[in-house]
């Protein structure tokens, strides 16, 4: 009787499991567990708050056009990283429609002709012409900063024509290697 039970049972094991489809690919779940901390959506996504922050401080202001400079570091170089959140931050801008935005190329053109580099700190003077040469009414300048435990992505709105800082905001990022990584190159 004991070998019947057996036998039955492994009959209806072999019946159920023959509905069953093996499946040895990784489930979705386990990809959701490993995703890493880092990937283009995450930086994406803290450009995206950047710009809504950014934006929703400046709706009293007339601003068409902005220029969006590379952020800089506490050396004010521009790191990869500075560069890479700079254009993050033009895509979050041009996907929500907040402003115009000045073309990258042309922004370059525009500070080598007046002897300027990318800077959180310009003068009240060096903000006019560059806003007169770009036709633009504000700039987006910033800082990226390692602050140990994160990094820091910092953004200004600034009024060309009174220097006045409209908006700013403030996003942390993931301290990971590939962060402090781009953080340290130039």
């Amino acid at each position: 009787m004991n070998r019947s039970i057996k036998l039955w049972a492994l009959i209806l094991s072999i019946v159920l499991l023959a509905g069953c489809e093996v499946k040895l690919a990784p489930s979705k779940m386990w990809s959701k567990v490993f995703k890493p901390d880092t990937d283009s959506g995450y930086y994406e996504d803290r450009s995206e708050d950047l710009v809504e922050d950014l934006a929703r401080s400046a709706e009293e202001y007339e601003i068409n056009k902005v220029v969006v400079m590379d952020l800089v570091d506490e050396n004010d170089e521009v790191p990869v990283l500075g560069e890479y959140m700079s254009s993050r931050v033009v895509e979050a801008i041009t996907r929500k429609r907040y402003f115009r935005v000045a073309q990258r190329g042309e922004v370059t053109q525009v500070l080598e002709e007046l002897e300027l580099k990318p800077s959180f700190q310009y003068t009240h003077q060096d903000l006019r012409k560059i806003g007169k040469a770009m036709k633009a009414q504000a700039i987006v300048n910033g800082k990226v900063r390692d602050i140990g435990t994160n990094i820091d992505v910092h953004l200004a709105l600034v009024d060309v024509a009174t220097g006045e800082v409209i908006s700013s905001a403030t996003q942390h990022l993931n301290r990971t290697r590939f962060a402090v990584e781009l953080l340290r190159h130039y």
